[in-house]
């Protein structure tokens, strides 16, 4: 069995990560659920929405897992005809992805005052979002079919356009959110500027969560299209929903580390604060008043 390892590894190590990171969403979500209690109200039914959408992934994806890994040991034949659930997995990635670059189209329209590029803007993210989601439920209903070890083939171009408009957006919505950041901190008095950090944790945020998908999309892309015959794909098809879903956790909690005394006087950042607003937490420290709370 040791020539079927580049079949079989990829599942394990998929399996064992998504588990892990599946782990970490269950903290992030309740670390949301009690420092958030006040949050808007349809963030958090697109938090209870992802969540039970990565939870069905998990186990969906173990049942893939099972079925080659335990009821196919030593049956090569297992290889051959895939169990459904190995359709499902795709199609929770494509919508918790689509979910989660939807609501930074949001974020982004906010940041830059709805003005008509705003809106340019937000409607040109939500496009990509439509576009991946849609391609990647073709490409499974293509695939459906005949789920076949064989036929992955057919489908080689219709998940290459999906990965690569799913990269595209999530590119866009990092530079684009880099960009707002950068002028929120150049319009600061020049000597708060040279000692606040704050903007410049927030844009290393942004970096580093935007690549967490980006480069992980990317990596799927790449060994997809040089390594076709084997199985090393599933690995970040396996991880991918839970990266998109514990970025936007971690983009709404992260904001209970910040600096209780960041004002809209302060930082002369208007809509800035009404998005990225404070909350009381179990430490009682005091709320800051969102302007456009109704939104």
């Amino acid at each position: 069995m040791s020539e079927y390892v580049l079949y079989t590894a990829p599942i394990l190590a998929g399996t064992q990560a998504n588990w892990a990171l599946m782990a970490t969403l269950v903290v992030q979500v309740y670390t949301f659920y009690t420092r958030f209690q006040n949050e808007r109200r349809w963030i958090k039914m697109l938090v209870y929405t992802v969540f039970p959408l990565e939870l069905a992934q998990t186990g969906v994806s173990s049942h893939y897992a099972y079925w080659v890994l335990a009821l196919g040991w030593g049956n090569t034949t297992a290889l051959e005809i895939l169990p459904w659930s190995c359709l499902a997995t795709p199609i929770f990635t494509g919508i918790t992805a689509a979910l989660v670059q939807i609501f930074f189209a949001w974020l982004i329209y906010l940041l830059m005052r709805k003005t008509v590029w705003a809106c340019v803007v937000t409607a040109v993210i939500v496009l990509l979002a439509l576009t991946q989601g849609v391609t990647i439920l073709f490409v499974v209903a293509q695939f459906a079919h005949a789920t076949a070890f064989a036929n992955v083939m057919r489908i080689k171009v219709g998940v290459q356009s999906w990965l690569i408009v799913a990269v595209v957006c999530d590119v866009f919505i990092t530079t684009t959110l880099i960009i707002i950041f950068y002028q929120y901190r150049m319009q600061m008095p020049l000597e708060e500027r040279r000692t606040d950090t704050f903007m410049v944790k927030l844009m290393l945020h942004t970096v580093e969560t935007g690549a967490v998908t980006s480069v992980t999309a990317l990596i799927y892309l790449v060994v997809f299209l040089l390594y076709p015959q084997y199985n090393i794909e599933e690995t970040p098809t396996f991880i991918l929903g839970k990266l998109y879903a514990n970025v936007l956790l971690f983009t709404l909690n992260v904001r209970r580390f910040w600096p209780n005394h960041m004002t809209a006087a302060q930082h002369e950042v208007g809509t800035f604060t009404s998005v990225y607003a404070t909350y009381p937490t179990d430490t009682g420290s005091d709320c800051i008043e969102l302007r456009s709370r109704e939104l």
